[in-house]
């Protein structure tokens, strides 16, 4: 059995009815890629069955200790049977990607069934145009962003093969169901184990407060509500906002849109700025636009956050969580580039620096000690709290605990070239993920061949209509790169003209 982390755990013990913690990939396929003209549910079936074996959250299941006393673990399941995970549906009327969205939100509204492999897939045909899509639910226990990108490396060809290239599935040897006794007794060790943990990144969380505490109660120089003299601009609370909201039930709304990296890095080399400071630019003027047509837009900069790589080099693929996160605040600009370059000053300042790692470069770990004992709480804390944090989450009390963030943005670069399921070109990739718990938007991005998807998913009693948000970032994109556009027209021109100045002497 492998060990759950830390966050694993905590995707688990959390999940209810309001809060699930399923996350769906949206595969949308062209099938008139297919060399030899076929691509169908049954072969997609068999492509399916001979590959998910190679990726173990397909082949697994969580295993508890009673009374969650800890030592959470993944089992291999012998008996897998694909047909208990995989099925055939059409899209309903009018047949496009507005009823696939609303397929989405509708298809599934309950827990997966912990007693088998934390996953369903869904096969979908049917479309006006001759399309096909794959959909594919997983449980955010069993994976992550980039766990989700090397997934992908596992289960779809780099090339359109023909039917006849369908490998053999391999045999999954199943492992043994501990008995409820053998796991509580592999748990007593956690229990120490986890209290020193918890003390270690607990304390030093704790004694600054207290010790500010005691510092304005002696000596009343400071009110509890005035900032310190030298706050940063991102310094400040996190105003409540439309996505903030309680609601009655965790039922979700989803729209997604697409834009070409060939723009994107027209305007990232323009600007020299990143992608993810494409994504946060965009994302955000698209966000406060539709908070401003509701006059819901807070007097305070949204702040948003974000999930950051921490995967170490040794991780499994597509095995679990491993990231941290990244907390920006980005206060409503109108000029589209003035906005950009304040993003980029303000992620540049938020994000992790990069670790090296012998074979793995781009590993980050968080520098911010604060948040690097947060993240140690995560890893100590038992099953029981999260139970407790579960039900306080859903509870009204937790209405009146001011919010940490407004909205969540996920920007995963995925593979450089094309990827293909069953011979069809897969077209795009967008994501339904996970929202509740006090935050009702997550915009979900990832890039692939020439393409960045953008998946919006909101809470559908807050935000019914995500498809606004999505227009919204396709507008906001359009004119960041009509100024990049123009800038480097500017610049060829002023270059041109001091060619010719220089030959004419």
């Amino acid at each position: 059995m492998r060990r759950m982390n830390g966050l694993d755990r905590m995707f688990l013990f959390v999940e209810s009815e309001k809060i699930p913690m399923d996350l769906i990939g949206i595969f949308l396929l062209d099938p008139s890629t297919a060399p030899d003209g076929v691509h169908d549910f049954q072969r997609v079936r068999a492509e399916l069955a001979a590959r998910i074996t190679r990726v173990p959250l397909f082949t697994s299941r969580p295993v508890f200790a009673p009374f969650a006393a800890g030592h959470e673990s993944w089992l291999t399941v012998g008996d897998f049977d694909i047909d208990h995970h995989l099925k055939h549906v059409g899209v309903p009327a009018p047949r496009d990607f507005g009823a696939l969205c609303e397929l989405v939100s509708t298809l599934v509204n309950k827990p997966l069934d912990r007693d088998r492999p934390l996953w369903h897939a869904y096969y979908v045909d049917g479309f006006a145009d001759g399309s096909a899509a794959l959909l594919l639910r997983l449980h955010h226990a069993s994976i992550d962003g980039v766990g989700g990108m090397q997934m992908m490396t596992e289960l779809f060809d780099t090339e359109p093969l023909p039917a006849s290239a369908i490998p053999a599935p391999t045999p999954v040897p199943g492992e043994r169901v501990p008995l409820p006794g053998e796991l509580l007794a592999r748990s007593m060790p956690d229990q120490v184990v986890n209290g020193i943990r918890f003390l270690r990144h607990a304390i030093p969380l704790a004694v600054p407060v207290f010790r500010g505490l005691a510092s304005r109660l002696l000596s009343g120089e400071q009110s509890t509500t005035e900032p310190p003299s030298e706050a940063g601009p991102d310094d400040g609370a996190t105003p409540r906002s439309l996505f903030n909201r309680p609601t009655e039930t965790g039922k979700r709304a989803v729209s997604a849109t697409s834009v070409s990296m060939t723009d994107v890095r027209t305007i990232t080399e323009r600007f020299g700025v990143t992608v993810n400071d494409v994504v946060l630019s965009v994302t955000n003027a698209a966000v406060v636009d539709y908070l401003r047509a509701r006059d819901e837009l807070p007097d305070e900069p949204l702040r948003v956050t974000g999930p950051v790589n921490i995967r170490e080099e040794s991780a499994t693929a597509a095995d679990g969580n491993h990231f941290t996160f990244m907390l920006t605040a980005i206060p409503d600009i109108a000029d589209p580039v003035e906005r950009l370059r304040t993003v980029a000053a303000r992620t540049a300042k938020a994000r992790p620096e990069r670790t090296a790692r012998a074979g793995d470069p781009t590993v980050r770990k968080p520098t911010n000690a604060v948040l690097e004992n947060v993240m140690g709480l995560v890893d100590s804390l038992p099953g029981a709290t999260w139970f407790a944090l579960r039900d306080l989450v859903t509870s009204p009390v937790f209405n009146a605990v001011p919010p940490v963030v407004n909205y969540i943005v996920s920007n995963i670069p995925g593979p450089k070239g094309k990827l293909y399921l069953a011979g069809a070109e897969i077209t795009h990739i967008h994501g339904r993920t996970m929202v509740g718990g006090g935050v009702g938007l997550f915009v979900f991005c990832v890039s692939h061949a020439d393409t960045l998807d953008f998946g919006i998913t909101t809470l559908a009693e807050l935000v019914p209509d995500p498809a606004e948000i999505a227009d919204g970032i396709g507008h906001h994109f359009e004119v960041l790169l009509a100024e990049a556009r123009k800038r480097k027209q500017a610049a060829t021109d002023r270059a041109g003209r001091a060619g010719k100045g220089r030959s004419g002497r």
